[in-house]
């Protein structure tokens, strides 16, 4: 198979993503192995085509090396696809999860990978970029042979330059696993959406499995509610999708927001991203605070987290100053889960004294990636 001077491996197996695949590929200029992603050129994809070339471009432009993004070389068209030439890198997260039967992974490598990926987010806020699809899958490790947890981020196909979407009411973006409170609630939003998915990442990384895997946007909100609490109600009464989730009650003469139970769903949204098919609870683990992260114990685990008590304690993986994760409600700091709304610096994930309900008989059972939903 021929694209124009790339041949496709004999022995490639594609990689396919939310609007195209990519092969690794043999450059004939000058044998490079790299990734090309090929997109079909239709109504559909084309301004997700032009938005990736005009980030991409953009991020060409500047000094990447040592930012942990994926390297864009160049791009082309035929009468029928786009393609977009990259650095070729070996796997993304979940197969790196998936390998090892979905056991957590040893907190040191989280903290490894954890860190890499905000050195990513801070040049793409030098940039005023928002990524926002930062999930497992968009996360690769470049070789892990020979640079062990070593990762870049990739895939800018749902990013945008923040001046230019930051007014946008209510944007359909990121995955719905690690969809922020802002987008979910339809509030203001800015870059640090994608801080919100990073933490998402983390615990799904020492979980082994996603921390909110719900099946529609109110799931999202329930499975959140229920480890950090309802939002302020000065936050609910600015959200222009609270409605969706939330109903508001007078007692005594004062209004209240309070989460609407199942019977109390709105009806089917237009696109379908409210409410669907009856949900099914796929979170194997089901928490009632973030705080219980820390003495969560194991049956199976990663090998390499065998010695990792000794090394450091679970509490000290979310000891990242940098993240920028709470709010102020009522005169005090809220805790993570409205977190991204203001800039007072606190842990990615809080953690503290109890045990986790396991709800689920095998790491792999039933877990299902779901996209754009």
């Amino acid at each position: 198979m021929r694209i124009s001077t790339f041949n496709v491996q004999s022995d490639n197996r594609h990689a396919r993503g939310t609007f195209g695949k990519v092969s690794k590929c043999w450059r004939g200029s000058d044998g490079e192995l790299v990734a090309v992603k090929m997109m079909k050129i239709d109504v559909l994809r084309n301004q997700i085509i032009k938005n990736e070339l005009k980030l991409t471009g953009a991020l060409s432009r500047t000094n990447i090396k040592a930012s942990h993004i994926v390297q864009f070389h160049e791009a082309f068209r035929d009468q029928t696809h786009h393609y977009l030439v990259f650095e070729l890198l070996e796997k993304n997260l979940y197969q790196l999860l998936k390998e090892n039967g979905f056991m957590p992974m040893a907190i040191r490598n989280i903290r490894t990978i954890t860190c890499q990926i905000i050195k990513a987010l801070v040049k793409l806020k030098e940039l005023a970029i928002i990524h926002a699809d930062l999930k497992p899958e968009n996360v690769m490790v470049v070789d892990h042979c020979r640079h062990p947890f070593r990762v870049k981020l990739i895939d800018f196909g749902s990013a945008s330059i923040l001046n230019e979407v930051r007014f946008v009411k209510e944007p359909y973006i990121q995955s719905r696993f690690y969809r922020s409170p802002e987008i979910l609630l339809g509030l203001p939003f800015c870059e640090k959406v994608d801080m919100w998915s990073l933490g998402c990442v983390m615990a799904e990384l020492f979980l082994g499995w996603p921390l909110y895997p719900g099946d529609s946007e109110f799931d999202q909100v329930c499975y959140i509610c229920e480890t950090q609490g309802l939002p302020g109600a000065h936050l609910l009464n600015a959200a222009s999708k609270a409605h969706l989730f939330f109903q508001l009650t007078t007692d005594r003469g004062e209004n209240h927001w309070q989460l609407r139970s199942n019977r109390q769903r709105p009806p089917l949204s237009a696109d379908g991203r409210t409410q669907g098919k009856e949900s099914t609870d796929r979170r194997k683990y089901i928490l009632s605070s973030l705080d219980q992260l820390e003495t969560m114990e194991f049956t199976e685990r990663d090998p390499e987290n065998e010695d990792v008590a000794a090394e450091v304690s679970s509490s000290s993986i979310w000891n990242l100053k940098a993240i920028p994760v709470t709010v102020v409600s009522g005169g005090r700091r809220g805790p993570l889960i409205w977190p991204t709304l203001a800039t007072a610096p606190r842990p990615a994930v809080a953690v503290s004294q109890s045990r986790a309900t396991p709800t689920a008989e095998s790491p792999g059972g039933g877990r299902g990636r779901i996209g754009y939903t």
